[in-house]
């Protein structure tokens, strides 16, 4: 229940911000084009407040008509009537009355200072706006407002002939879930001002604008990291085995040897390695490393290798797709398949079979158990039952679950995991004489290395899109999820929220954390997705490709609102992944 409301509770501080940031992009850019933004909204409905800003003057004239009020409800508009319907008695319905009822008189329907009050106007060839309709404000007007037919705000000021509104709102709304920000007209060139209604360079301006705050993000929030002062476990990073015919193995890489640099970085733990092997996929990677001289006097638990100081330099190229090779009792295709003997050398879980069915009479006890055996881990055992292996330490084990021990006493080839697979460059490491060092920054070392790690998160995220579009086994692609939406987001907050770490470095972690959602979030909005930023610049490119033509504002709103059911269909899909791992019990760390 803690992790649960914890993790709530920071996704929203997590996320929230990054989102308002997004729209904050968008928000400047579009005033910098001269876009009239409508509203700014934290969070997102219902309201809860609102602001209004603004100084947009329409002015009075003696056509000028002050209609009563609005419509009653969304579903019963009044029709507005202009000075020219009022003036020659068109504005009347069906009973012959006019829409607004009896004529009142001016001074009696003009609004006051502080009204919210809906002005439709018309530009004059001097090019000022001139009211034809004031009337107060009704929630359906907003809509009408978007396509620039009405303007819709807070009267500021009103006398004989002007009227000053303030009619952009910043609103605050009850679901706090980021934020959003309303443009005029995004998709209806013919309103002034709208976003719509500008040049190419502008629109993809404005619409590129939140990605690219997202972006940078990252290299303002590492750097302030650094700054901190943090408690990191270190040490010795050894290699403890390497797979024959491996890159590690064709560079001379030996069991024993400790990893010193790769390409500059220094290697202090596992994940120092992993992030500098997964930065250079594919590409040349230079290794300093130290060769390990076997210590026969080193008793059980202490290191097993010493070391002169002496630093030799090799090169090794990371795999995209590593192998994965099946556990078998005896090898017929030595490129996918490892005799169980010498998998248990890099696996001591591995067995050439991790399940049991449950038999009469056993005639193979590789795959096979007999009912006998099987009521002793499951009373209710029953004949062609499977059975699963698991770790002796499992804490809630099935009632058809049997522990690894046990199953090995029936059959010695039996494990938990049947397939090998080999990382990016083909070792298995660990980390000796581990220690906890005070690690922090200065102010001006802190930038650049900050903002090589910001880099260095993009690669890394490039890699793993890349690893995924190739079809890449490589451990640091399958072991984590490479993907999580807004559930597993939550999950992982909470688990960092109530991890048995010091204030400091919670935050410190939920804010490196931000960084990469940031990136994350920067990288989704661009790609040609409909419904997001990037789907909306490439309909302005498409429009540069056709000579200027652009798509019917209908067929484009079409298409992303069917990518918007796509979208929305994928997060529930990955969402329920969450959920599944959450149900399952399996954890982030």
């Amino acid at each position: 229940m803690d992790t649960f409301l914890f993790g709530v509770l920071t996704f929203l501080l997590v996320l929230g911000p990054l989102v308002i940031l997004h729209e904050f992009g968008h928000f400047f850019v579009a005033k910098l084009f001269g876009v009239k933004v409508l509203e700014y909204g934290f969070g997102f409905p219902p309201r809860a407040a609102g602001w209004w800003t603004g100084n947009s003057v329409i002015y009075l004239t003696s056509e000028t008509w002050f209609a009563p009020e609005a419509a009653k409800s969304a579903d019963e508009p009044v029709a507005i009537a202009t000075a020219a319907d009022i003036s020659s008695g068109e504005a009347n319905g069906s009973d012959g009355k006019n829409v607004f009822g009896s004529v009142p008189s001016e001074q009696a329907n003009r609004p006051k200072v502080g009204d919210l009050v809906t002005v439709r106007g018309i530009k004059t060839e001097q090019g000022l706006i001139e009211a034809t309709v004031v009337r107060p404000r009704h929630d359906i007007d907003e809509d009408e407002h978007a396509g620039g037919h009405l303007f819709v705000g807070k009267v500021r000021e009103i006398n004989e002939d002007r009227i000053v509104l303030a009619d952009m709102l910043w609103s605050f709304n009850w679901l706090p879930l980021g934020g959003f920000v309303r443009l005029l007209g995004e998709e209806d060139p013919t309103a002034e001002g709208s976003l719509a209604s500008k040049g190419r360079g502008p629109r993809i301006a404005v619409m590129a604008a939140g990605a690219v705050v997202n972006a940078i993000i990252p290299f303002i929030l590492l750097p302030l990291v650094l700054l901190v002062p943090q408690d990191i476990q270190v040490g010795d990073v050894i290699i403890n085995s390497v797979f024959p015919g491996s890159p590690a193995a064709e560079a001379g890489i030996r069991t024993g040897d400790r990893v010193v640099q790769v390409d500059g970085r220094d290697i202090e733990t596992v994940g120092d390695l992993q992030s500098a092997v997964t930065l250079k996929l594919g590409a040349k990677s230079h290794w300093e490393i130290m060769r390990g001289l076997p210590d026969p006097f080193a008793r059980p638990g202490e290191p097993q290798y010493q070391y002169t100081g002496e630093i030799e330099e090799i090169t090794v190229v990371p795999r995209w797709r590593p192998p994965s090779k099946s556990v078998v009792a005896n090898v017929d295709d030595p490129e996918s398949e490892l005799n169980v003997g010498e998998a248990r050398l890099y696996d001591r879980f591995a067995g050439t079979s991790d399940r049991v069915n449950v038999v009469s009479s056993v005639l193979d006890s590789s795959i096979e158990i007999s009912l006998q055996d099987a009521l002793r881990f499951d009373t209710g055992a029953e004949i062609g039952d499977v059975m699963v292996i698991v770790p002796d330490d499992r804490d809630d084990p099935d009632r058809s679950d049997i522990p690894i021990t046990e199953a090995r006493l029936l059959n010695s080839d039996l494990g938990t995991r049947t397939r090998i697979q080999e990382g990016a460059v083909g070792v298995q490491i660990a980390t000796q004489n581990v220690r906890t060092e005070r690690q922090s920054e200065g102010f001006f070392a802190a930038w650049p290395r900050g903002a090589k790690q910001a880099w260095e998160s993009i690669v890394l995220t490039r890699n793993a899109i890349t690893g995924i579009a190739v079809g890449s086994q490589n451990p640091q692609f399958t072991e984590t999820p490479t993907f999580t939406g807004p559930v597993g987001i939550g999950q992982l907050t909470g688990e960092i929220a109530v991890a048995d770490a010091s204030i400091a470095a919670k935050v410190t972690t939920l804010v490196s954390l931000a960084a990469v959602i940031s990136f994350s979030l920067a990288v989704i909005n661009i790609l040609p997705i409909p419904a997001l930023d990037g789907g909306r610049i490439f309909f302005v490119l498409v429009e540069m490709v056709r000579g200027g033509k652009r798509i019917s504002p209908e067929r484009e709103g079409l298409v992303h609102l069917a990518g918007f059911i796509v979208l929305l269909a994928l997060i529930a899909v990955i969402s329920i992944q969450d959920v599944g791992r959450i149900f399952r019990g399996e954890s982030f760390f």
